[in-house]
């Protein structure tokens, strides 16, 4: 405690504000640990499915003892990854800075029965997109989508939120359901 003291002694104005806002923000960030590391996680997963699916689209197969499978495997591809990661880590550190240090206090916002902050939905968002960027890297694969799936039973205003169309009162039917129906 002396040893803080002492440096605080010796700091200017300028310089204690500044290891103030940076150990407020490092708070922020330290108390959403969970999920900046889900999101961490989800983004790791996001890489090896786009891999997968690259080499798919390739012809190439997923077989890490082959030299081929480390060749095909493009750097520029890798440094998309990681810009995507910075870009989502500024994203986040914005809003903590907006949320905690402009604003003043962390604004509470309720969804469902749970209550997130500005800066938890800042990291919840990317989240959200990474999930479904790995669930099209299992399309490329199987052909076949669980959340575009999903997207069919829910109500025609939400749907066409996420298609960006206007859709009927209808659950959409295949050819082969509606000839059955004659």
């Amino acid at each position: 405690m002396k040893s803080l003291l002492t440096f605080l002694k010796g700091t200017t104005l300028a310089s204690k504000g500044v290891v103030l806002s940076l150990s407020t923000l490092l708070a922020v960030l330290l108390s959403m640990k969970a999920v900046l590391l889900g999101l961490a996680i989800l983004i790791f997963i996001d890489l090896i499915t786009g891999i997968r699916a690259n080499l798919y689209d390739w012809g190439i197969s997923c077989n890490p003892m082959k030299k081929i499978f480390w060749k095909s495997i493009k750097s520029y591809l890798l440094r998309k990854t990681w810009k995507k990661t910075y870009e989502y880590g500024l994203g986040i550190i914005v809003v903590a800075v907006l949320e905690n240090l402009v604003l003043g206090a962390p604004m509470a916002i309720a969804l469902g029965d749970k209550t997130f902050s500005l800066a938890e939905l800042a990291a919840i968002v990317p989240a959200i997109v990474e999930v479904w960027s790995i669930f099209e890297n299992f399309e490329v694969v199987s052909k076949k989508n669980i959340l575009k799936r999903v997207i069919l039973v829910l109500p025609p205003r939400m749907r066409s939120l996420f298609t960006g169309e206007e859709v009927s009162g209808s659950i959409p039917q295949d050819k082969d359901d509606s000839e059955l129906e004659r």
